[in-house]
């Protein structure tokens, strides 16, 4: 599937009841992947899309919707966890993970590398895109970053270089944290961790499941900090932890409980704030996320 947004794919489709729709045949589809995504993007309150064989199965992308979906009914929750061409690497498979003697924790999976993760969201009309964080590359917008006032005040992490340097080496080696670049357009903004919570220093604070993923957020360049820009980057980023670990049921977050900006954005897409607790070094906040709301309603 070829990402491009110079030519936005048509969203027309014939209304149906109880959140249905038809799609309309448009002989310049070229990709029928996207294109459904655009429609499911445009049409929140669809559940289910219908793609007639009859108008659809000469299409290239048809044998690869038949082989993931069974056929040309389309539920949003289905279609969405697929991982077709946005999931940059193969998804954990449950027979290749056992779990560690001893502690009752899975074997995580080793690391990717490079891109993880690349969608062009329909809503924005920007490609958002995952990437493994690097040294050399990235440590000089990185510094940048930690040092903005904004950052610093919730991170704390206003520190040399050097600093920093060892920051990034450390997370890299850490076999329960996957740092990460997101970019739009191929344009770094922020910096995000994904982490397994059930090693993570929050396991005591509430009744973890073996493959609940927490996550750490950053958004170091102003001109996409906004609500469309975060719908767009968080929810490509719990996609990815979604797609990567399909056990993964649950996301959560420990923000300080005084980020109120934070919190508006994270209830607006699906994660919710249930109580505080208090770290040795904060006051945080417990917010979670579920993965069946998730892919019912938020992308």
């Amino acid at each position: 599937m070829s990402i491009t947004l110079d030519t936005p794919p048509r969203t027309d489709i014939v209304p149906l009841q109880d959140a249905a729709a038809r799609l309309v045949r448009d002989a310049t589809t070229e990709s029928l992947i996207e294109r459904i995504d655009a429609v499911f993007a445009h049409h929140p309150e669809l559940a289910l899309l219908i793609l007639e064989p009859a108008a659809w199965q000469e299409h290239a992308d048809w044998p690869r919707l038949v082989e993931a979906l069974g056929g040309g009914r389309v539920l949003r929750s289905d279609f969405y966890q697929q991982p077709w061409d946005w999931l940059r690497h193969p998804p954990t498979r449950p027979e290749q993970t056992p779990f560690e003697s001893g502690n009752g924790h899975p074997r995580r999976p080793a690391k990717p590398s490079g891109l993880v993760y690349r969608r062009a969201d329909p809503r924005l009309g920007r490609i958002f895109s995952l990437r493994l964080i690097e040294l050399d590359r990235d440590l000089e917008r990185f510094v940048q970053w930690m040092h903005l006032p904004r950052v610093a005040e919730f991170w704390e992490q206003a520190w040399p270089a050097s600093e920093l340097a060892d920051f990034i080496v450390q997370r890299l080696a850490d076999p329960h944290t996957l740092p990460l670049i997101g970019e739009f357009d191929g344009r770094p903004f922020g910096y995000f961790e994904l982490y397994w919570a059930a090693e993570d220093r929050l396991a005591p604070y509430y009744p973890w499941a073996s493959f609940d993923r927490g996550l750490h957020l950053l958004v170091g360049e102003e001109d996409v900090r906004g609500a469309r820009f975060v719908d767009a980057w968080l929810g490509g980023l719990s996609h990815y932890a979604y797609l990567a670990e399909p056990r993964t049921r649950r996301l959560v977050l420990e923000p300080r409980h005084d980020n109120h900006r934070l919190f508006r954005h994270l209830e607006r897409l699906g994660l919710t704030r249930l109580r505080d607790f208090d770290f040795p070094h904060k006051r945080a906040s417990l917010v979670m996320g579920q993965r069946e709301r998730f892919f019912r309603e938020m992308l």
